[in-house]
């Protein structure tokens, strides 16, 4: 069972549990791709303008920012290998410059002073323990709070566009419990089309989005519970699915992950003792009645090895269907 949700983790078991699985239980990790690499490298872009001082902040120095932020993690192991050609990767980084032009029609960063870039937000609603991160808070004129969030896709029609508010809805809750004090206005601000969507928001709206929440965590209780984690069909199946090779709607012969999730979750159990055996520098200082008291380190560190390799003869199988 996990112990912390984010909104966006939130949002994607309200989209497709079984994507869900995929990606939190049974940590079948999705490789970063051309798409997230671009929106990763934009925001940074954009946290860093307006680090500066307003008079630096020109789209020259925009965009230098995102050589920048791109030089400084082309060469990890999650980007090295996502271009083919030297000019696929050039391609690549003239669509990011243009979102970044497109950025700076729909606000002038020599003019709007952020309160916050990049909170940490994190709260406990019940049992639940709710955390994230946002791109930008704002305050307007007459001291409200404005809650913004970067998309570098294209905005959905307006009449599809309030349940694309529902991360933002956390976050504003969030930041009411912690401070005390309701964001009047919530901002998508999407910059493939340079359109920016905004909804006002009261207590009332909030609370309903606590309501959610609490509902969307009890699912998520109930699918560990029973293990039963439902693949959804939605619109994103089609292009946007990473796990679409291995999910039983497409593929009727996909594999079972049940045991990968049991594996992942043994390890973690496992590392757990660990680090609490490591917080005593002799165990011969623990008390008798304690269950570390007789537990042998290198006995665990050997079942872990054993474990991963398990592991790893279950993921080749999967990645093989996967494409890696």
């Amino acid at each position: 069972m996990i112990k912390n949700l984010s909104p966006s983790r939130a949002s994607q078991f309200k989209t497709c549990p079984k994507q869900f699985k995929f990606s939190n239980v049974d940590k079948i990790k999705e490789p970063t791709n051309l798409v997230q690499a671009k929106g990763t490298t934009v925001h940074q872009a954009l946290e860093d303008l307006y680090d500066l001082p307003n008079d630096q902040r020109t789209p020259e120095v925009l965009y230098d920012l995102f050589r920048k932020a791109w030089s400084n993690v082309r060469g990890n192991d999650e980007h090295v290998n996502l271009f083919d050609s030297i000019e696929d990767e050039r391609e690549w980084g003239q669509e990011g410059l243009n979102l970044l032009h497109n950025y700076l029609k729909l606000e002038d960063p020599q003019k709007l002073e952020p309160l916050e870039q990049e909170r940490w937000v994190r709260g406990s609603i019940e049992d639940l323990n709710l955390r994230g991160i946002l791109d930008r808070m704002d305050e307007d004129k007459d001291g409200n709070l404005i809650i913004v969030d970067y998309k570098s896709g294209k905005a959905p029609m307006a009449k599809y566009k309030e349940p694309r508010f529902f991360a933002l809805k956390l976050y504003a809750l969030l930041i009411r419990d912690e401070i005390g004090v309701t964001p009047k206005e919530l901002k998508l601000i999407y910059l493939k089309n340079s359109t920016i969507h905004t909804l006002k928001i009261d207590d009332t709206m909030l609370d309903e989005a606590k309501v959610e929440i609490l509902s969307i965590w009890q699912d998520i209780k109930n699918a560990f519970e029973n293990n039963e984690f439902p693949a959804t069909k939605n619109a994103l199946c089609k292009d946007w699915c990473y796990y679409k090779p291995i999910c039983p709607l497409f593929n009727k012969e996909a594999p079972s992950t049940d045991k990968l999730r049991e594996i992942v979750e043994k390890i973690a159990e496992i590392n757990e003792t660990l680090d609490a055996l490591e917080m005593f520098e002799n165990q011969d200082e623990l008390p008798d009645s304690s269950p570390l008291k007789n537990i042998n380190i290198n006995e665990l560190k050997e079942e872990i090895s054993s474990l991963e390799v398990e592991k790893e003869g279950i993921l080749t199988d999967i990645n093989l269907l996967l494409g890696k």
